[in-house]
């Protein structure tokens, strides 16, 4: 027989929360497009749940992050665009995000990528909430640099503005 508390951790469902840029429908389990095949992640949109009617709250990267990340519109937060430092936002001081209310509640976060990403590409160093470490076990590649400095290839097919992203982004298929 287990004590209450551990039936009840024993209960608590696995969440794996995938943000990815520019998805669109290109996933076979989405209608699939010519040049992608992706067999993996479709396997496993078919072993979970899979939300097919998404809404982005706003057309800028950071701010539509900020705001499903901590459940207040952009209107509420004030953050639009790609530059603003959420932490620094006066709505969002000390608020508990969706991976900080993960790890508050007793799950193990781990976190991948730009996640909540300021723009270090612009030299502006040290913003405090990237990516905001306390709701974290671990990061991957790191908790204190946001957009680690990383192999880019010589050759990408498309990406104008490779230079001035530093290699962080293709948007090419």
């Amino acid at each position: 027989m287990l004590p209450l508390g551990q039936a009840a951790e024993a209960a608590k469902p696995n969440v794996l929360f995938i943000a990815v840029d520019d998805l669109n429908d290109w996933v076979g389990v989405l209608g699939g497009h010519p040049q992608a095949r992706t067999p993996n992640i479709d396997r496993l949109a078919r072993r979970g749940t899979l939300f097919t009617n998404a809404h982005c709250s706003a057309p800028g990267c950071n701010a539509s992050r900020s705001s499903l990340l901590s459940g207040l519109r952009p209107s509420t937060t004030g953050i639009y665009a790609n530059a603003h430092d959420w932490r620094q936002a006066p709505r969002l001081k000390g608020s508990v995000t969706l991976p900080r209310h993960f790890r508050d509640t007793g799950y193990l976060t781990l976190g991948a990528g730009k996640l909540f990403h300021a723009h270090t590409f612009f030299d502006k160093k040290n913003l405090s909430g990237y990516p905001d470490p306390g709701a974290w076990h671990d990061y991957f590649p790191s908790k204190t640099q946001q957009m680690p400095e990383e192999a880019v290839p010589e050759n990408w097919p498309v990406n104008s503005s490779r230079k001035f992203y530093r290699g962080h982004f293709d948007w090419a298929p």
